[in-house]
């Protein structure tokens, strides 16, 4: 194809804006690659497993399932973060938007967090990012594209019983900014959406089997016990869109918890008060 053709597509004149999201298979991952394929983006699915990408493309309305494809990648792992990217420029020649949602929590004390967890809780919430973003930018470039980083409220706070979450999920804040800061003057636009709890089937019981029995009840609970509700999976989705549309720097889900992220910087004694009071040590 000749060069000026790639850099149209790239600008999404001709065909659909191409838009990768990674974790795709299931959970948020799944509800934004739904959100961005029916609002008119080509949409790249990516997991770990392919059998389980399938059925996630499967569960889409058919009308919109021949604007999405799948890919089963490991983005801890570059190589195949590189492969995935050979067959986006080979398969497409352009790029719109990168979705990082790959991303894992944990429970636990820090006193007791080992070397080894805290290793692949940054591969999978840091690296992950890194190496896609890294991988995209040319095409990016050539789009004046968009990279959204999916957080959480650790991303702003360290709570209580997280483990390594807070310190994995603080290294992307960080890379989000100091690659906002990099590739604005490339025209890539690089954000970060922060939601609290999210809304699952497991929700309750899904760590269950792993907090040690010194932790209180709390620390199984969606947030290790805060008193927020969860927040549906669709709501955090559409949001997602809305960041990369309006090309927003910074969003925190629900929006009034900015401002507790905002007192704990002015005032650190008050911003750990509230924290230990919004999150409970009852069942």
């Amino acid at each position: 194809m000749p060069k000026q053709q790639t850099e149209i597509i790239g600008r999404g004149l001709l065909g659909k804006p191409v838009a990768i999201i990674t974790g795709a298979s299931a959970g948020l991952g799944f509800s934004v690659a739904s959100c961005f394929a029916k609002s008119g983006y080509h949409v790249v699915f990516v997991g770990r497993d392919s059998e389980r990408l399938k059925a996630a493309q499967g569960r889409l309305p058919v009308s919109i399932q021949s604007d999405t494809v799948t890919f089963a990648c490991d983005v801890t792992k570059r190589e195949e973060v590189a492969e995935l990217f050979r067959f986006i420029e080979f398969e497409y020649g352009q790029l719109s938007v990168l979705v990082n949602v790959v991303g894992a929590s944990d429970r636990g004390l820090l006193s007791d967090l080992s070397a080894e967890r805290m290793r692949d809780l940054f591969e999978l919430n840091v690296l992950s990012s890194l190496y896609c973003t890294q991988e995209a930018l040319l095409l990016l470039e050539k789009s004046g594209g968009v990279v959204l980083n999916i957080g959480s409220l650790a991303s702003k706070v360290g709570a209580r019983f997280l483990g390594g979450y807070a310190i994995a999920k603080h290294g992307l804040a960080a890379l989000t900014q100091q690659f906002r800061l990099e590739l604005k003057p490339r025209g890539v636009h690089v954000c970060l959406l922060s939601p609290g709890p999210i809304r699952r089937e497991d929700s309750g019981n899904r760590y269950a089997s792993r907090v040690d029995s010194s932790l209180p009840d709390q620390a199984k609970k969606p947030g290790a016990g805060t008193r927020f509700g969860g927040l549906a999976p669709e709501l955090v989705a559409s949001v997602a869109l809305t960041m990369v549309r309006k090309r927003q720097l910074d969003r925190v889900l629900p929006g009034y918890l900015r401002l507790l992220v905002a007192i704990g910087h002015l005032w650190p004694a008050l911003g750990d008060w509230l924290l230990l009071k919004l999150t409970s040590t009852k069942d």
